[in-house]
């Protein structure tokens, strides 16, 4: 009796799992989306009408995140270009990728790729991992640092403060204490500026 209780348990924490992972990466897609324009990204979006796909890398491999995973390839295309198919909201998702000498990803085609190029295209294995979720996590914090150093903020205090909140359901301490020390330096700019959410760009000529 005590054995079938203990696999039952055990059955509903690996349940459990998949659905935790899934929003997890809600949490940090989202994070992402609101320090786009806000901070220095090393990750390139794929679309301009979604808040995924996009990619980043690290050490010798490619992310893609979609909606519900993230996909990785060898990183073996420097110098060249790569035809890239992906699931997103569970419909197929294409676009030519051109990389640098580097290794790092230099633009984007949003031109849909042809026949014989879709039928070449690269589909990274999706996975939906700690490690993989924690080096996204690694880069949003990265990003979360910068903000304070992106000049254009400073003029709308509030705003940057909304959108730094977002990333506050990021599970991280590390996350957490970054977040404060950003929103701790524009609750000073509001309040230098009366309690406005924006200031005004004196060098625009508008008053």
């Amino acid at each position: 009796m005590k054995k079938a209780s203990l696999f039952l348990a055990c059955l509903g924490v690996l349940s459990t799992l998949p659905a935790l992972a899934s929003q997890e990466l809600t949490n940090l897609i989202r994070c992402h989306e609101a320090l786009d324009g806000k901070a220095d990204a090393r990750t390139f979006k794929l679309t301009t009408d979604s808040a995924t796909p996009f990619e980043f890398s690290s050490g010798k491999k490619l992310y893609f995140v979609t909606d519900e995973s993230i996909g990785v390839l060898e990183n073996k295309y420097a110098d060249k270009s790569l035809v890239i198919r992906l699931d997103e909201k569970k419909q197929p998702f294409y676009r030519v990728l051109n990389f640098q000498k580097n290794g790092t990803l230099g633009n984007v085609s949003f031109q849909e790729p042809t026949k014989e190029q879709k039928a070449h295209a690269e589909t990274p294995s999706a996975q939906l991992d700690k490690s993989s979720l924690d080096l996204l996590k690694k880069e949003l914090i990265r990003q979360m640092n910068s903000v304070t150093s992106e000049y254009q903020n400073k003029y709308d205090p509030a705003g940057t403060i909304e959108s730094l909140n977002v990333c506050r359901k990021v599970d991280s301490p590390e996350m957490q204490k970054s977040i404060d020390k950003q929103v701790a330096f524009y609750e000073k700019l509001v309040r230098k500026n009366g309690g406005k959410g924006s200031y005004q760009n004196k060098s625009s000529g508008t008053k």
